[in-house]
Formats: structure tokens, C-alpha cells, sequence
């Protein structure tokens, strides 16, 4: 069996939740994963209507405003938004409890792909491939999106 970089990550943070949901239930795998494919969808939905406003209360001061400019400048280039996201895989890749006034946090990595509008629009049959790691925070009992890099 071949051992990838991304495979150890996910077996380190699993063991790592494995502790720490034995303190805490927000720690819990499947309704991070979930908050993670929820707030995915909710993401893509609002770039498709071009109206964030519905994220506020899913995002971080800090990321909800990054959302905020990406969307002024598909709008002011006039750009289109590819819709339709199939999410392939989620996988919890870190987990770090808070310390030092620092939130409790994990990382996702999504991967998938977009829906091919045609044979000719994207480079598969499946359509335009994606991977982003997705950083939440804890605030209160619930896990906000505070960061999103390709």
C-alpha cells in the first residue's frame, strides 16, 4: 500500500478527534464533515445568485469580507460563475484545539468537480476538477468557514 502525504494527514487527525470528542461533541467527525459539505453548497449557491449576504452567519468576519471582493470582481469583469459542484471527497486533514486565545479550528480538503455544461467546455467528460482546503473556526457551538485556499 502506497502511503500519501494526504492519507497520513487524515489518520493523524482522526486520531486526534478520536480524543478530543471524548471531551467535547462539537469535535465530532461526521457533523464536521457535514458542516463542511453544508456550508460548501451554501457558498456555491450564493456566487451562483451573486448575493452573500446569506453567509454571514456561516462565515468569518474576515472571510465573509474575502468572499465579499471576489464576488465585486466577478461582477465588475463581468465573469460568469460555473455552477453545479459535485463534491467527491471530504477529508478532516488537521484539527487543532484553541489556546492562547485562538479558536478551536479544523481543515477540510473538498475535492470534486463541475458538471460539464458539453464534451467541449472542460478538459474531462466529468467536467473542471477542483481541490481547496477550507479552514473553520469554532464560535460558540457551532464551526464557521474562515478561509478557503486552492
Amino acid at each position: 500500500m502506497k502511503l500519501s502525504w494526504k492519507s497520513l494527514k487524515i489518520s493523524i487527525a482522526g486520531a486526534r478527534l478520536s480524543h478530543l470528542v471524548q471531551k467535547d461533541k462539537i469535535w465530532d467527525h461526521g457533523s464536521m464533515a457535514e458542516q463542511a459539505r453544508i456550508i460548501f453548497y451554501l457558498v456555491q449557491k450564493a456566487r451562483a445568485n451573486r448575493n452573500i449576504e446569506s453567509l454571514k452567519k456561516q462565515c468569518s468576519v474576515s472571510c465573509f469580507e474575502k468572499l465579499k471582493y471576489e464576488l465585486d470582481e466577478l461582477n465588475r469583469n463581468k465573469k460568469a460563475f460555473i455552477d453545479s459542484p459535485i463534491l467527491k471527497e471530504i477529508a478532516i486533514i488537521d484539527v487543532q484545539p484553541g489556546k492562547n486565545n485562538k479558536p478551536d479550528m479544523f481543515c477540510a480538503m473538498i475535492s470534486g468537480y463541475f458538471k460539464a455544461r458539453s464534451a467541449t467546455d472542460f478538459e474531462t467528460e466529468r467536467g473542471q476538477k477542483f481541490m481547496a482546503k477550507w479552514s473553520f473556526i469554532r464560535q460558540g457551538d457551532w464551526w464557521t468557514l474562515d478561509e478557503i485556499r486552492s
